[in-house]
């Protein structure tokens, strides 16, 4: 399987949202027409006078109200991540998306309208951040709302509680992620979701796509091997696992996985 477009992200040849709108276009042959939608509502909102008569803060501020208010895009209602809220073109159809996704969107958005937010891989979900008049201005992609620094270290701070990290905050996270981590990060998240949507056959594409970025890498290879199995392709999941069991062999779920390898591979006893 081929993605050309994912193989030199190290480079930054492509601007990020071109390459996952080519993500959105391998799983649904519709794509295009929301994208194009989507761009034709940033064109119509050109004609507010709101927007056109601000600059700087005060229009990124209008155009946050633009996007979540007349463009009408929120957050996911539901717990669990779903495919229909990671992919750009399902967020624009159905108006909703989970953080990255709508980061991303908000992101692009922006850029139509002239102004430059850059993306920041934050614990918990991303931030995106706007550099005017020597100034940084933090933007909350679930509602568009303008952040405080001090609301961004309190951003921190609950996130790495929630995850139980002892990390300390540090101002240089919020420096700008590189396209590779902004790419692994949405892919790994579009993964889990079309596993969360029991859409097996479209995980193991992602995986895929996900080796296409990282190469041999053992945590993706192993999580093939998961998928292969839910698909019922334990003969091919035995060599993805064993690598994993060889690669990483300190592993938590290393060992799990050498019993299972043990149980698949140890000769059936046959009672006539």
């Amino acid at each position: 399987m081929q993605f050309s477009y994912l193989e030199h992200v190290d480079h930054e040849l492509l601007p990020t949202i071109e390459i996952l709108w080519e993500v959105s276009r391998v799983f649904h042959t519709d794509s295009d027409h929301y994208v194009s939608s989507f761009y034709q509502q940033l064109s119509a909102l050109k004609e507010s006078p709101e927007l056109a008569d601000k600059e700087g803060s005060e229009r990124l501020r209008e155009l946050c109200k633009q996007f979540y208010l007349q463009l009408g895009f929120s957050k996911a209602p539901e717990p669990l991540l779903s495919s229909k809220r990671v992919l750009l073109d399902r967020a624009i159809r159905l108006r909703t998306g989970e953080p990255l996704t709508l980061a991303l969107l908000l992101q692009e958005a922006a850029s139509y309208h002239g102004l430059v937010l850059e993306l920041i891989d934050f614990p918990g979900y991303p931030l995106l951040r706007f550099d005017h008049d020597q100034c940084s201005y933090f933007v909350d992609p679930v509602n568009g709302e303008m952040l405080l620094d001090q609301q961004v270290q309190q951003r921190f701070e609950d996130a790495v509680e929630e995850e139980d990290d002892e990390e300390d905050f540090s101002w240089e996270m919020l420096e700008t992620a590189e396209q590779k981590v902004i790419v692994v990060r949405y892919l790994s998240e579009l993964k889990h979701a079309f596993i969360t949507d029991r859409r097996f056959a479209d995980a193991l594409t992602t995986v895929h796509m996900l080796l296409a970025v990282l190469p041999d890498d053992p945590y993706e290879i192993r999580d093939r091997g998961y998928i292969l199995e839910e698909l019922d392709c334990n003969h091919v999941a035995v060599d993805d696992y064993q690598y994993f069991v060889e690669q990483c062999p300190d592993d938590p779920s290393a060992q799990l996985l050498r019993l299972q390898l043990e149980n698949w591979t140890t000769p059936q006893t046959v009672l006539h």
